[in-house]
């Protein structure tokens, strides 16, 4: 705007001078009333351009008052809509906390109030399976495996479900921990928990990070128990534990060899209770990979995964900051 008045003031004293001294000399004036007039015209451009330039300041400032005050009146709209979303946000918070509160309480409840008629059931279902009279039938005592297994499945089941309740559950004790020793620690209970089932597993060392060591041993528990589990049906089992730096930062991974899956349905590993094979090709509850997703968002991560069938799996996590 200012460069703007300049050049109009520039271009109207220009041709003010020309016009003027052009009609003076036509006139054929004396020297003396030329001298006159020219004072006279020279007072009448500074008369005139002042009056042109306040018109233009005036306009000016007017549509300056205008904007700054659109803009104010915006960023006073812009902070409200802000108040009135951090309000919302605040408001849904509390509720999706109370209910995760409410929904982890009944999980915690129900599984505390079956264990103890699966216990039951599981037990006298071993005595009668021990104690069985010799006229016992086959099919009877088939019957009677079944509701042992059936009821020890049960009991795996509601034992993840109170441990996917628990995890919310309490502060996390962050600090420096080396999930190299965690994922070797974890590596030698699966040896312990399926010796007929050697592994051939590698660790990568160093790996540093900063979490829960507790809830971090448990999340490598049920990664490794993962792995072991989809590479039983493998002449040579193999299982990968590494770090790649990523522009974003570390991410982890543990890489198997085993059958792997279709990526159509990965959106189902995370969901409770859902299960991409058969559980008579691979027990489980179902519960695993979604404790661990609960654990790695606790520490501001998250995990994904990526695998073929028949050509093994790669489960990715990250641990936040």
């Amino acid at each position: 705007m200012p460069r703007r008045i300049a050049l109009i003031y520039l271009a109207c004293g220009a041709l003010w001078i020309f016009f003027t001294d052009r009609a003076l000399l036509w006139l054929d004036l004396s020297l003396a009333r030329i001298a006159q007039l020219q004072t006279f015209a020279g007072w009448l451009f500074v008369l005139g351009s002042a009056a042109l330039v306040y018109f233009l300041l005036r306009r000016f400032e007017r549509s300056n008052q205008a904007t700054l005050a659109a803009l104010l009146e915006s960023q006073t709209e812009a902070r409200r809509m802000n108040q009135e979303l951090e309000r919302r946000i605040a408001e849904r918070t509390r509720q999706l906390e109370a209910a995760n509160r409410e929904l982890e309480s009944f999980a915690y409840a129900v599984s505390h109030d079956l264990r103890a008629p699966l216990r039951s059931l599981s037990g006298f279902s071993q005595i009668l399976q021990e104690s069985s009279p010799p006229a016992l039938d086959d099919k009877s005592k088939h019957y009677l495996r079944r509701i042992q297994d059936a009821s020890q499945r049960m009991s795996r089941l509601l034992e993840d479900l109170l441990g996917l309740s628990r995890i919310n559950r309490g502060e996390l004790a962050l600090r420096p921990v080396d999930l190299s020793r965690i994922f070797t620690e974890s590596a030698a209970a699966m040896r312990e928990r399926y010796p007929d089932r050697p592994v051939e597993i590698e660790i990568a060392p160093q790996m540093q990070a900063r979490g829960d060591a507790r809830l971090l041993r448990l999340a490598a528990d049920h990664l490794l128990d993962n792995a072991w589990k989809y590479t039983s049906t493998r002449d040579q089992p193999r299982v990968q534990v590494g770090l790649e730096q990523t522009e974003h930062g570390p991410v982890y991974f543990v890489r198997d060899n085993g059958v792997g899956f279709d990526m159509a349905y990965a959106d189902k590993l995370f969901t409770p209770f859902q299960r991409l094979h058969a559980e008579s090709q691979f027990s489980g509850s179902g519960i695993g990979l979604v404790t661990v997703q609960r654990i790695l968002a606790r520490h501001g991560g998250r995990i994904w995964a990526h695998a073929e069938p028949d050509q093994g799996a790669v489960f990715y996590f990250t641990l936040g900051e």
